[in-house]
């Protein structure tokens, strides 16, 4: 008699998978046929002390087996038939990353991307990484999948990490939830268990506007503690001057400063138009900024510089001596664009024991959105600051540049006049 045709992938009949128990007391379904995705027939088994438990065993034999052969597995599976809810999330991880790799390569996401998984779940091995930094693979590899796949304890963790360091739990959250939906189609969940976890909030935690007296200080600390860092003081003041983002800020050029060696002109025009990216082991300027996809229109801007913050780059300029007009602000001693981890670094090392320990670069985005946005009551001149496309129209003024070409410049000069420090010395020593 010949056997019923099955489906690829699906159940078999209900009728065959009745659990029987055996005279030792132990309940088995034994070589229940069924088919593959690839088409093939196989069979699986299982056995549990209860038929409940002997029907779970059974099912993730076959989530295995259905995929055996299939180009899931085969290509690109990397082992995912073979994860079980008591191996290490390590393991997760490590297949969630090479998945991200393939697809990098295939040119289905951006280096960047990729670069950014890599950070939020490896420990960094150069010169620069930091041992105690708060990585996926040290907070929750060691524990098994399903231990973390429950939505109140990833809940429960990333709530947590929000409330210290928001930046680094909105990538532990992409994460999570890229190897979740992994795991749930490899067939250890019925449903992702990241689904019901909100994301955190990216404004949570430390990342807040400073005061004009914590201004003041990190002005302070600053000009006194970095060292060898020259390009610091600058570079921080670039960043309170604007609300740039720091990778947009070492990627100026000083190209992208109009202005600088007319003294005439009480105020400087920025082009906001890239940003330091890693790729492929190197650190190379990105001719968009962070918010531009691929393919699609570069959202550059221009923004005026405020009277104080154009005096503090003609010294800079005057201090670096000759550049090209294509190379960067901020170079290393070594002569090389200054890495945003290098920057992270020398504030971190300026700043430790202050009482403005806590300060990021990020604080100072901050600052200058809530600064523009108290001082004139419209928070779209502070989107328009930024960069946002929802204030692109507002707070603007024509600037020409020496192509004889017209650009709109967001013209907040006049605001962020107060927030130059109490201090601002003439020269930059």
């Amino acid at each position: 008699m010949a056997q019923e045709a099955l489906e690829p992938g699906a159940l078999p009949p209900p009728t065959k998978l009745n659990p029987v128990k055996g005279a030792d007391g132990i309940w088995r379904l034994d070589r229940i046929r069924h088919r593959a995705f690839n088409g093939s027939y196989v069979r699986s088994s299982g056995s549990g002390r209860t038929r409940k438990e002997c029907l779970a065993d059974w099912e993730q034999a076959f989530e295995r087996n259905r995929r055996k052969g299939s180009a899931s597995t085969v290509n690109g599976g990397g082992g995912l038939q073979s994860l079980k809810l008591s191996d290490k999330m390590s393991k997760a991880f490590d297949l969630y990353y090479t998945q991200q790799e393939k697809k990098a390569a295939a040119e289905k996401i951006t280096e960047q991307s990729l670069t950014t998984y890599h950070r939020a779940i490896y420990v960094g091995d150069g010169q620069n990484a930091k041992a105690d930094a708060i990585k996926l693979i040290k907070t929750l590899g060691g524990l098994s999948i399903g231990e973390v796949g429950k939505p109140a304890y990833l809940a429960d963790y990333l709530e947590g990490m929000a409330e210290q360091w928001p930046g680094i739990a909105g990538h532990h959250y992409t994460v999570l939830s890229g190897t979740f939906k992994m795991l749930t189609l490899a067939g250890l969940f019925d449903y992702s268990p990241m689904l019901p976890v909100p994301r955190p909030m990216s404004g949570g935690g430390k990342q807040r506007a400073l005061t004009a007296q914590e201004r003041d200080e990190l002005y302070r600390v600053v000009v006194t503690r970095q060292g060898r860092a020259k390009y610091l003081l600058p570079l921080v003041l670039l960043l309170l001057g604007t609300g740039m983002r720091p990778g947009e800020a070492l990627a100026v050029r000083w190209c992208d400063v109009a202005g600088l060696d007319d003294e005439s002109l009480a105020n400087a025009t920025l082009h906001v138009c890239g940003t330091m990216v890693a790729r492929k082991g190197s650190y190379v300027r990105q001719p968009y900024r962070k918010s531009a996809k691929k393919g699609k229109v570069a959202n550059d801007f221009y923004v005026m510089l405020p009277k104080w913050l154009t005096g503090v780059l003609r010294d800079w300029k005057q201090q670096v001596g000759d550049a090209p007009a294509d190379g960067e602000l901020f170079l290393s001693l070594q002569g090389r664009v200054v890495r945003l981890s290098t920057a992270d670094t020398a504030l971190l090392e300026a700043r430790k024991g202050t009482s403005v320990h806590w300060v990021q670069f990020g604080n100072l985005r901050d600052t200058v959105a809530t600064h523009v946005t108290g001082k004139t009551g419209d928070p779209t001149r502070a989107s328009a600051q930024l960069g946002h496309s929802e204030g692109a129209s507002v707070a603007t003024r024509h600037y020409i540049d020496e192509a004889g070409y017209t650009h709109p410049a967001v013209d907040n000069a006049d605001v962020l006049e107060s927030l130059a420090p109490t201090n601002l010395g003439a020269k930059l020593e």
